[in-house]
């Protein structure tokens, strides 16, 4: 058969699993930044805006021509917002994404430790709100690419070869995915979301129905390019280079790293549940955030095997197609 018709072969999701807890185990440290960044959530000040949002819900009022039915909607509604801003604290941003370093409590909600309640810093200001939510942001932006550099110098090695300035260029490049990310997710759900919501009045029926094919559009969309981190530090390419060649490289292997997304997300999941049972006022919280570390960089470093494992093939499949050519 000729060698240009035949499919490259697959990569092994599950040994790239097992090798990403492998090499975990052999170098603990890659776990410091997971840790730390849980461990500052746990014990620092928290940073609220609820008496801004109070007032800023008070003052808003939408439905104050409208039926009693709207108005009482609206008080559940900011009643319900008001609560969660009451225990959120703007330091959650430090997880950024999509890139960022793995943190569990990042997205809960809590205002104790296992020592007593946690000291409160009261934003009272859309200005000084915004300022502490772009640092946050910014610094979360910039310790998720170096945990991402850092947690690829075991398995990539020629990253620890690489000059101060070459090590530089594609940390910078990593900054720039969050912006783009949010950018792009914005840009989308908005049309989307107007769609849906037009269907869903329609018939709830519609509504499920175009969540459903819109939800498989955009993963079918953005599933090729979840690699795009690994193509900057990888292939030294910057932020748009890295995206085409992550869809480039992972089309022929669709099906592969579809299983291998799947199989992460689920392992995160299903141990988060776990991780996620104890208050963050018991002293078994420090049980799960140190097992949520330990998976979630794993499935990290796991991914870094697999994109390497994914280049060794392509490269594999290219010379065998060049081969018969050469020949003639």
């Amino acid at each position: 058969m000729d060698s240009r018709f035949v499919l490259p072969k697959q990569p092994n999701v599950f040994s790239a699993l097992a090798a990403g807890f492998k090499t975990l185990g052999n170098h603990l440290y890659l776990l410091i930044f997971p840790l730390a960044l849980d461990l500052f959530l746990l014990f620092a000040p928290r940073y609220t805006v609820s008496s801004l949002v109070t007032s800023f819900l008070a003052q808003l009022n939408p439905l104050a021509e409208g039926s009693e039915e709207l108005k009482q909607l609206w008080a559940e509604l900011s009643a319900s917002l008001s609560t969660f801003f009451q225990s959120y604290s703007l330091s959650s941003a430090l997880r950024s994404y999509p890139l960022g370093v793995p943190s569990l409590l990042s997205s809960r909600v809590f205002m104790e430790n296992p020592y007593g309640k946690l000291p409160e810093i009261a934003l009272s200001t859309g200005g000084n709100a915004l300022i502490f939510l772009l640092l946050f942001g910014i610094v979360g932006a910039i310790l998720g690419a170096l945990n991402f550099y850092v947690c690829s110098l075991p398995t990539y090695k020629e990253a620890g070869k690489q000059d101060a300035k070459t090590k530089l260029k594609p940390i910078a490049s990593l900054l720039l995915l969050p912006v783009l990310f949010w950018a792009a997710l914005i840009t989308i759900a908005i049309p989307v979301s107007l769609v849906v919501s037009g269907l869903s009045m329609l018939h709830p029926f519609l509504g499920l129905l175009a969540y459903f094919f819109a939800a498989m559009a955009l993963i079918s969309m953005f599933l090729p390019a979840i690699f795009a981190p690994h193509a900057v530090l990888m292939l030294n390419l910057n932020l748009w280079q890295s995206i085409r060649a992550s869809i480039r490289l992972m089309r022929p292997y669709y099906s592969a790293t579809s299983l291998f997304v799947i199989l992460a997300v689920l392992v995160s999941y299903l141990t988060n549940l776990l991780w996620q049972s104890p208050g963050t006022d018991s002293p078994m919280i420090y049980i799960g955030i140190f097992g949520h570390a330990l998976v979630s960089s794993a499935l990290l470093i796991a991914s870094i095997h697999y994109f390497l494992r994914v280049l060794e093939l392509n490269q594999e499949h290219e010379l065998a197609q060049q081969a018969p050519e050469s020949s003639l």
